[in-house]
Order: structure tokens, then sequence, then C-alpha cells
């Protein structure tokens, strides 16, 4: 809840929420859920910010809508390297995908709001407002014989504005 009071965080500090925040998340889902959380050694993660509070959103996205609604191994990997002066993070999971999981939702008794992503995407353009180099978002359904293997969500963070 800290790191929602303040614009951006350091890298360093973000990873550690994001491994907290995990493995937590394991303990609900149990042995079948695995993560990685990895960071590229060319990066100095306790100099580098991003702008808090959205990688977490994602990553509860996958939890919720693509690994709770999958059978079998559940896997998040999320990566940060360094390209170029930009912070690329890379999300990952292996979930049903976007279109299943809109169709489970669309059979549910319980309808649920996606405010999370709708706040998370009106958050990113109200700070690429503010910024010279734009945060892009990029949001791909992996397939592989027609069926769903992976989402990647990729945001890069220009390093400097």
């Amino acid at each position: 809840m800290d790191a929602s009071q303040s614009n951006d965080i350091v890298l360093e500090e973000e990873i550690e929420i994001l491994e907290l925040s995990l493995s937590l998340e394991k303990q609900c889902f149990g042995n079948d859920f695995t993560n990685e959380i990895n960071a590229d050694k060319t990066i100095d993660i306790h100099r580098t910010h991003l702008p808090s509070i959205i990688i977490q959103t994602f990553i509860e996205n996958a939890l919720k809508h693509g690994l709770l609604n999958k059978k079998g191994i559940k896997i998040v990997k999320v990566d940060f390297e360094l390209k170029e002066n930009t912070l690329i993070c890379s999300i990952l999971d292996n979930g049903v995908g976007r279109k299943k999981a809109a169709e489970i939702k669309e059979r549910s008794p319980i309808k649920h709001n996606t405010f999370a992503t709708r706040a998370t995407e009106k958050r990113l353009r109200l700070i690429n407002s503010d910024r010279k180099n734009a945060i892009p978002l990029e949001i791909t359904d992996l397939e592989e014989t027609g069926s769903p293997i992976e989402t990647k969500v990729v945001l890069k963070v220009p390093l400097k504005d």
C-alpha cells in the first residue's frame, strides 16, 4: 500500500513487492503454481525507477483470469531487461488466454467488473500525458495450433524522459 502513495518506485522495491505477493499466491494455488522474477544484471535495481502499482495489476489479472481457470501447472514469469536506456518489463503467464477468460466470465453468474485493467490503462494514459517519452503497453496472446499457451504483457519504460 505504501507504493501506491507515490508515482514511481525503485525496481528493487517493486521486485520485493512482487516476490511477496507471488509467495502469498503460491499458498493459495499450491504446488501447481510456480513463478520466476528475473532482472538483467546490467540494471541497477537500486536506482532504476518505474511507475508504481502497474506491474502488480497485470500479475493479478494473470492469476485471477488466466491461471485460476487453468488445470495443471500454472506459471507466472516476470523479466526486467535494459535495452537502449529503456526498462522492458515482460509478464508471461501460461493461463487460459484472454479469449477463453472472457468466455468463462460471460458464462459466470457472478459478473465481475474489470476495474483494475481499465484503471491501470487510464493511469498509464495520465502518466504518459506528463512524459516526453510514453510508456507503451503491449498485450499478446501466444498460441500453438490454435490453443492459447501464454499471455504476454510488455511495458517499455524510458529511463530518461
